[in-house]
């Protein structure tokens, strides 16, 4: 049912678009309107908003896929307060690092530009799908295989490079928030599996959880019951791994850079020795320097000249 309502409000907001026709950009996410002229409802409104026809259909298919397998496991309650977090973690992410690049880097696109679209919530629901999940891989578009923890940052590289007009740091928002939340840092400001089953219990939503298709909460879904949760710890220890890798590529990288700019040097190639003349070929490698006066010491490392090599340079003279 909450992935079934989600649904139904972007379509019923598409459909708003497409009979009043209002100006988009008052609706999008724009970090330095939300920032600056206190603009926060832009912070819902640019998850529901979609910019056309493909990019609302694509949304909602990818919605009803990852959403039906999650409200499965996670329960309907679950799933509609993890999307409503979503909604809002995603969208203040984005703003936040765009703020934080301007500050720090000077870099201005991203607080200027507008963006829209329910892709980084799902990026976000992927995540925590992905985690569930008992499948071990998982193919991309039916070109290559991933492993399954690895499949949202392999759908983010390969839509920006299909699709290269679409919100980079609002599918990366959403993949790190999804991931906060399966590690369970975000446990704080979500609601306990005691409290919903006691909100099922409610006279008020006994409408609600009558209906079909109402699923209840399960038992500790994120802690070992339908999927095992993963320690924060854990989190630590993969981001430190992560910049440690990071740094030992950017060092690799300059080190090959290095090497094709400037060559290794002397010194470094001051090991290679492929061998010395041979007391036969010495003779003519000596008349063959003094006669062009050059130092005998230039020669060593170079590979020896056999004796039938030799014999037959005689005969073409």
């Amino acid at each position: 049912l909450a992935t079934f309502a989600t649904i139904v409000l972007c379509c019923c907001v598409y459909i708003y678009q497409l009979v009043a026709d209002p100006p988009l950009h008052h609706y999008t996410i724009c970090p330095r309107l939300v920032l600056h002229l206190n603009e926060y409802y832009r912070l819902v409104t640019s998850t529901l908003f979609h910019g056309g026809i493909m990019h609302i259909g694509m949304n909602m298919i990818s919605t009803a896929a990852i959403g039906s397998f999650l409200e499965q496991r996670l329960g309907t309650l679950r799933q509609a307060f993890t999307i409503l977090w979503a909604i809002l973690l995603t969208s203040s992410t984005y703003t936040l690092v765009a703020y934080a690049l301007h500050l720090v880097l000077g870099f201005d696109q991203l607080m200027y530009g507008h963006a829209l679209g329910f892709s980084g919530v799902l990026f976000h629901l992927c995540v925590l799908e992905a985690n569930l999940t008992t499948q071990r891989s998982r193919s991309v578009a039916g070109m290559f295989n991933v492993p399954t923890q690895a499949y949202p940052w392999a759908l983010l590289i390969l839509l920006k490079f299909i699709m290269p007009e679409t919100s980079l740091l609002g599918h990366l928002a959403g993949i790190l928030t999804g991931t906060l939340q399966s590690y369970g840092v975000l446990d704080g400001i979500m609601v306990s599996d005691s409290y919903l089953k006691e909100m099922e219990s409610w006279n008020i939503l006994s409408s609600l959880t009558k209906r079909q298709g109402f699923i209840e909460t399960p038992n500790n879904v994120m802690d070992g019951g339908s999927g095992p949760r993963r320690d924060p710890a854990a989190l630590r220890g993969a981001v430190c791994r992560g910049v440690m890798a990071g740094v030992k590529f950017i060092r690799d990288v300059l080190e090959t850079l290095k090497v094709a700019i400037f060559g290794y040097g002397r010194d470094a190639n001051s090991n290679i020795h492929l061998g010395r003349p041979s007391s036969t070929t010495g003779s003519v490698a000596g008349s063959m320097a003094s006669e062009l006066d050059i130092d005998e010491d230039d020669w060593v490392g170079l590979p020896s000249i056999s004796k039938s090599e030799t014999d037959a340079e005689a005969r073409l003279v």
